[in-house]
């Protein structure tokens, strides 16, 4: 456990860290003096910052260089500012809002895309998310034809829940009503795992038996099964400027977001924790990579349930009291579209 800090060696390194964040380079004992108009002298400021040094707040680069913040000291900044914070960005939620009642997106999946896009083009950083569903069983499954040789396939749920999927496969008008009858009656009432399960087994087991339109509709209800609870990553393209010196760790990044496997990781984690803005260093996630990044995330919520979490993965010196509030206005401006749906 970290020694208690005082109230001057608190103040010094939010300002370290402050200034260190916004100029890129180690701050020194007379840029920090000059810069706040503090009143100590550089010696003092020296003697102070080693204290914080020998605590494991700060380090020094180079012998000659000034001190940076370690994840630790970053941490004490970071959560300096959730007391500051917190008060709504009317203009941004409205923002928000506005655009997607101009586009008139209504899908729940596409209204998360939307927003991820809104996130990743403001803040610069890649903008990720995810619908968080949970103790979902099957109402009905409809099936529609749309055209000739296009079906649509509608599954509902309890509680509240709808996936809908276009599919290709030519079948008499009278066949898809029998064929809605049937997955109705046999997937009623069980769970998104119980379905995914019979369905996998029927596919592998039965294939030779069941007939080119069974295997056909199994196989598309499976896909569309699969995507509820997707994670969804937006803006790869932004970590060119935050890792453009490093194409190794840039690949190594990449595979790791086409994965996915660890972010739900590092979600999980998030949800349960009580606050609902949260900053998790990449040095807390274990994942090398990211070492040098930042995952900020917001929870959203229709009702008094958990609906989802939005963030954004930027370097690890960004600008969090921009980003902080960003984030957090996003989830609730999600919370209110969603609400109103």
């Amino acid at each position: 456990m970290k020694e208690k800090l005082s109230e001057r060696e608190r103040d010094i390194l939010l300002k370290i860290t402050e200034l260190y964040i916004k100029e890129g380079e180690p701050v020194g004992s007379r840029t920090l003096q000059k810069t706040y108009g503090l009143p100590f002298s550089p010696a003092t400021i020296r003697n102070v910052m080693a204290d914080l040094e020998d605590k494991g707040y700060l380090y020094q680069p180079h012998t000659s260089a000034g001190r940076v913040p370690t994840d630790e000291g970053l941490k004490v900044y970071i959560n300096s500012l959730f007391f500051a914070l917190g008060s709504r960005d009317e203009t941004l939620v409205g923002r928000l809002i506005d655009y997607l009642q101009s586009e008139r997106v209504l899908d729940r999946d596409e209204i998360l895309s939307r927003v991820l896009d809104f996130l990743q083009s403001l803040t610069g950083y890649v903008g990720f998310g995810i619908n968080l569903v949970e103790n979902l069983t099957v109402e009905s499954i409809t099936l529609v034809k749309v055209s000739s040789d296009r079906v649509l396939m509608v599954i509902n749920f309890k509680p509240d829940y709808v996936l809908h999927k276009v599919i290709r496969a030519s079948i008499p008008e009278g066949e898809l009503q029998r064929l809605s009858r049937t997955l109705t009656q046999k997937f009623r009432g069980k769970s998104l795992n119980e379905v995914k399960k019979e369905l996998v087994e029927e596919i592998d087991t039965l294939r030779r038996e069941i007939t080119e339109i069974s295997f056909k509709l199994n196989t598309e209800i499976l896909k569309s099964l699969n995507e509820v609870n997707h994670l969804e990553i937006h803006g790869t393209a932004n970590l060119v400027d935050i890792v453009s010196d490093d194409v190794k760790k840039m690949k190594e990044i990449l595979e790791i977001l086409e994965e996915k496997t660890l972010f739900l990781e590092i979600l999980k984690k998030f949800l349960g924790e009580r606050r609902d803005i949260s900053v998790i260093l990449g040095s807390e996630t274990n994942i090398e990579p990211f070492s040098t990044f930042s995952f900020v995330l917001g929870k959203y919520r229709v009702g008094f349930r958990n609906s989802g979490v939005v963030g954004i993965i930027g370097p690890k010196r960004m600008d969090y009291s921009q980003v902080i509030p960003i984030v957090e206005n996003v989830a609730r401006a999600l919370s209110i579209i969603l609400e109103k749906r």
